[in-house]
This record gives C-alpha cells, structure tokens and sequence, in this order.
C-alpha cells in the first residue's frame, strides 16, 4: 500500500468564460479533497488513464521511473452533496492527485515548485484529452497549488492579500457538465463576445477592488459578472442564472454582501461574498451554505 495524495476542489469567484479568451480570473481551492492511492489493477475513468499516461511522460523527461504497472486509485466521494455533485471540480482534482500520488511513489517531492509545475502539465494534458475540450485549467491549477490563485494578465501580487469580504458556498439543486457549456460557448463564439467583455470588465474591477481594499467595488463588481452571465445565457440559448442562483444573489444582497454562479453557471454552486461577520449571521439565518471553506493547501501527501 503506498501513501495517500490528497488534491483539493477549487471555486472560481471571477472571470469565468473570460479568462478563455486571455482574461485574468481568480480561482480559490476549497476544502474538498480527491484522495489517491496505487494499488493493482485498471483505470476507473479515462482521467485516471490519462494520468497515467501523461505522468510517466513527465516523469521520463526528469529521468525518474515507476516500478511496475502501478494504477492510482481515487476516491472523490467528498465532491458529492445531498446526491448531487457539487461542482467544485472533482475531475481535475482526481487527474491531479492521480499524478501526484505516481510522482510520489517515483521519488519526487510534492512540495518543489519545480515538481509542481511538472505535475500540473502532466494533469493538465490528461484532463484535456480526457474531457475532450482544452480548458482554462484554472481547476487544475487550484488542485496543485492551492490558495486564491490569480490567472491571466493581472499582478498576482494581489495573492498576498487577504480578501476584503468573506466567502460563503451554497449547493444549487441542479447539475450541470461544464463540458457542455464550454462547449457551446465555444460554437457560439462570435456571438457571446460581448457578454465576455462585460465579464472581463467585472473580472479586472474585482481584482483592482481586492487591490485596493474597496469592498463596495468589489460587491459591484460581482453585480456586474451576473450582468454578464445573463447576457452570454441568451447568446448561448442556455440559462446561466437559475431561479436558485437569483434566490441566493438576492438573499446576499439583502444581507449586505453579494453572490454570483462559480464556474460555468446553469446550477452547481454558488459563492457568496459578505462583508461583515453580521453579514455572514445575516445570510446564513436564510440559506445554510456547504460546510466547505477556502484551502490554503494545494497538492500534498496525507499527514
């Protein structure tokens, strides 16, 4: 039996379908762990075939090898809640600890930034080829490195910031395939182009709000990302803002704090933005949110 690789789940707060077209989002790793073991035997799903595939490419290329046909075993039964997957991104939190738990087991150190940034290429093929479609990777990216993580053109010294608001995540109570979504984002492209610019601009006013400290900017700023969530849901026929997400927006607003879809939209999760303690009292007096909070550890072996 080897060591357990723990990878956790990530929440995107801001620029969700912007950031594919080179526009900074910020992603927060969560709470909820993949948990990968080797053992004998197949790949459960084509992620973990393709991690597997796609770390020993990495690991050749460091001049390391694995004894054996060793297969990661990954148990994500805490990315399901009430029944229903959560949408805090299982998929690449299970290829990531899949990777990790073989980078493990062929010596290499899951605390080197430099093993880390080999795991997260290995993870990031193996999810795409996978799911069939080239993601932002902001999910993968949560999984290795943990914390709040800025991506794309933006000064990630904002990371060393604390938030001016605190996060609160609730479940919706309808599922949705990202894939799906980003799929038809992608064949409805020309046409949501404006909806992403107004996503990019809620995106950038978030981050020089976090900058700055400005919690009444970085409410708007979220107000304005579900401006554009509406908007694209009309360019791609698909609603993005459901009946549970508009619930949840205004029960946040009544409270002093805000909240938008995390991730594609059209279900899943929501994140919720308060500003005080008694905003948080406030909110969760309604809506009881996911006992889950932001992780400050990325990729790891089990203590």
């Amino acid at each position: 039996m080897t060591r357990a690789v723990l990878a956790p789940g990530k929440a995107m707060l801001i620029g969700e379908y912007a950031v594919l077209e080179g526009e900074p989002a910020v992603v927060a790793a969560v709470s909820v762990y993949a948990r990968a073991v080797l053992g004998s035997g197949v790949p459960s799903s084509g992620f973990i075939a393709a991690a597997i595939r796609e770390a020993r490419v990495e690991l050749a290329d460091l001049g390391r090898t694995l004894d054996g046909e060793l297969v990661p075993h990954v148990d994500t039964t805490a990315f399901v809640h009430g029944g229903r997957k959560l949408g805090v991104g299982s998929s690449a939190a299970a290829t990531v600890a899949a990777v990790g738990a073989l980078f493990d087991a062929a010596g290499c150190d899951l605390g080197d930034e430099q093993v880390r940034a080999r795991a997260f290429a290995a993870a990031k093929r193996a999810h795409d080829a996978a799911q069939g479609t080239a993601g932002s990777g902001a999910d993968l990216w949560a999984a290795v490195h943990g914390k709040l993580r800025v991506l794309g053109p933006y000064d990630t010294s904002v990371e060393s910031r604390a938030l001016p608001v605190q996060l609160r995540f609730v479940a919706t109570s309808t599922s949705v395939s990202t894939a799906m979504l980003v799929g038809r984002y992608r064949a409805q492209h020309d046409a949501a182009q404006p909806a992403i610019a107004e996503l990019a601009i809620a995106a950038r006013g978030f981050l020089m709000a976090w900058q700055r400290g400005d919690v009444a900017a970085l409410l708007s700023a979220v107000e304005r990302a579900n401006s554009g969530y509406e908007r694209l849901g009309e360019a791609l026929g698909q609603r993005l803002l459901t009946d549970d997400h508009l619930r949840i927006a205004e029960t946040a607003r009544r409270a002093g704090g805000a909240a938008k879809p995390s991730g594609a939209g059209g279900g899943d999760l929501a994140v919720v933005f308060l500003p005080t303690r008694a905003a948080v009292e406030r909110f969760c007096a309604e809506i009881e949110p996911l006992p889950i909070t932001e992780s400050a550890v990325g990729l790891h072996v089990a203590s």
